[in-house]
């Protein structure tokens, strides 16, 4: 993990803005103060925006992308974020539950964890600076945060609280263009009033199915293949002999968490990492050289994978870079 400046050293008063990203990963460094990696799982041009709002302890943002993503993602330290999918159930899975449609993640900062979105859809979120808000809590509400938290990852709501709360956000994040609406700290007020209710009356989801957890285990068991030797791909064989699984197991659990198979899986994994040492790599290595170090061996069918996937050649994401 990277040292993450403090919220308050990043904006002591307001900053609000707005960026578009026509890559996944430009797409998730978009997000300020957070430390993230995003793959791209489903193929076609990317198109992705951000829209977010920093007050003096608080980060509140929006984000959209038109492509189905693997996200690897860690708030600033000191931190809680509130993960709120403005999306039906089964839109996003978090680690290795799907989440329903009422509900809200949590999860503190500084702690990786993986999030898989489909695409087109409203994902809001909130970062609170823990001390803060539990101070908030203790005076407005007598409640602890911790106690309120309980260790809880996902919360569910009543629906049309949900609902309110994605609209009371998407408010916030409206009114901040003009000072005149709010103060800084008014539009803080009323984020942590929504996060209060939202801990008041949420129910803990019920407990994810053992056969998720296997799925997911399994998922990042092959992930870590494919980063362990990118040059040495697998077979399928292989891979059933050193994950002591058989073939139909070991494709139902990819399938299940990715949406891809095996294969497709892992060849999606390679070029987005070829796709990323295109774009944040040493410009004088050649092309070959990096598809070669990522296990593509054939580099016109290399050619063809990643226009595929991402809508353009790979000489046009090294000349865009």
């Amino acid at each position: 993990m990277n040292a993450t400046p403090s919220p308050a050293a990043f904006s002591p008063g307001m900053l609000r803005r707005r960026t578009r990203a026509s890559d996944a990963d430009e797409h998730a460094h978009n997000l300020s103060q957070w430390d993230q990696r995003y793959d791209q799982l489903s193929a076609g041009s990317f198109e992705g925006c951000v829209t977010e709002l920093w007050l003096p302890c608080t980060q509140v943002f929006v984000e959209r992308a038109n492509r189905r993503l693997r996200q690897t993602c860690a708030a600033w330290k000191d931190s809680v974020w509130f993960g709120i999918p403005a999306a039906e159930e089964g839109s996003m899975m978090l680690g290795h539950k799907r989440i329903p449609e009422a509900a809200v993640c949590i999860r503190d900062g500084g702690a990786e964890f993986d999030l898989i979105t489909a695409p087109d859809f409203d994902l809001y979120g909130v970062v609170v600076d823990r001390a803060t808000f539990a101070s908030y809590l203790e005076t407005h509400h007598r409640t602890a945060l911790d106690q309120a938290i309980q260790q809880r990852d996902v919360i569910v709501l009543p629906p049309l609280q949900k609902a309110g709360l994605c609209a009371a956000l998407a408010t916030i994040l409206d009114d901040a263009r003009d000072l005149s609406q709010d103060s800084p700290a008014g539009l803080q007020e009323r984020i942590f009033a929504q996060l209060a209710r939202l801990l008041q009356q949420g129910q803990g989801s019920q407990p994810a199915r053992r056969s998720q957890l296997t799925h997911q285990q399994v998922v990042s068991r092959l992930h870590a293949q494919v980063l362990q030797d990118p040059a040495c791909v697998p077979t399928i064989p292989e891979l059933c002999e050193r994950l002591h699984l058989s073939r139909r197991a070991l494709q139902n659990c990819v399938e299940e968490i990715t949406g891809l198979s095996p294969l497709a899986y892992m060849r999606n994994i390679r070029l987005n990492a070829v796709r990323r040492e295109l774009r944040r790599g040493d410009p004088c290595t050649p092309i070959s050289s990096i598809a070669y170090a990522w296990g593509f061996g054939h580099l016109s069918q290399f050619a063809q994978d990643y226009r595929q996937q991402f809508g353009e050649l790979p000489s046009a994401t090294r000349r865009s870079a």
